[in-house]
């Protein structure tokens, strides 16, 4: 039997509805090999580190920590995220689908010359089909094919068809819509392991945001034409991602409720 190896993750410098959020995405994000769970101080050693890079006291504290602790890996979370860092950097208010997206690549760090990872494990570590058996993760794999794009490719822009979704394999992109001023917006960034175009691609609705790669990208491709009729030949895989979908958006819910709560609380 695999032992279960536990991940301590730690946040720095955010507010306790925040630390909430956190410790929900770490429930959900457990799975048959990693259990996650939420460090009870700043001080506490930790695997992942989760720091509120706004806040400049959480930063000073960060900087001290990291030199106690330097094999810790790092998330940034800001407003304005530096894209470019060497640290995962994602946006705030805290995303509940992009942290937990996040946490269940265990956070990984930028790393130069990295292997390139088998298409069936990277599903198989995947918050969308990290529930599903290897059977039809096999069977996934075999009807997904692989692009590999340069740096500035787009890769498909808002109101596009969604007739893809796509997992990224190696590389980084970045998620972004443009405001009524036509100023892009980024909405977050991803790496190797995350999902996106999941929903355009389920619904057969047009894309809700634009797609850039941000340095040269392999992705793997799984398109509606396969992918519908797979799920309708097995119907426990379709049960498999309507729950891992249900439970995403509980936690968007539940982060929605807050930031509405908080804002009445100002009025």
């Amino acid at each position: 039997m695999m032992e279960i190896k536990t991940v301590t993750v730690n946040t720095i410098g955010f507010l306790e509805k925040e630390r909430r959020m956190i410790r929900n995405i770490l429930s959900l994000a457990s799975n048959r090999e990693y259990t996650y769970q939420l460090a009870l101080s700043n001080q506490e050693p930790a695997d992942i580190m989760i720091v509120n890079a706004d806040d400049p006291s959480a930063m000073v504290t960060w900087n001290e920590v990291r030199q106690v602790f330097p094999e810790t890996r790092v998330v940034l979370a800001s407003t304005t995220p530096a894209f470019e860092s060497d640290y995962i950097c994602i946006r705030r208010p805290l995303i509940a689908s992009q942290l937990h997206g996040v946490l269940t690549l265990g956070g990984p760090q930028k790393t130069a010359a990295a292997p390139k990872p088998h298409k069936y494990e990277m599903l198989r570590k995947s918050f969308l089909f990290r529930n599903m058996a290897p059977g039809h993760l096999e069977r996934i794999a075999e009807l997904a094919r692989v692009l590999t794009l340069p740096a500035q490719h787009v890769v498909f822009e808002k109101t596009d068809a969604g007739e893809e979704m796509l997992v990224v394999l190696s590389g980084r992109l970045k998620i972004s819509v443009a405001n009524r001023e036509g100023r892009e917006i980024v909405l977050g960034t991803l790496g190797p392991g995350e999902i996106f175009g999941e929903i355009a691609m389920l619904d057969g609705c047009g894309r809700s945001a634009t797609a850039t790669t941000l340095t040269p990208c392999e992705l793997l491709g799984i398109h509606r034409k396969d992918f519908m009729p797979f799920l309708e030949q097995n119907p426990k895989a379709a049960a498999d991602l309507v729950t891992v979908l249900a439970l995403r958006l509980r936690l968007n819910t539940e982060q929605l409720a807050e930031l509405i709560t908080e804002e009445d609380v100002l009025r």
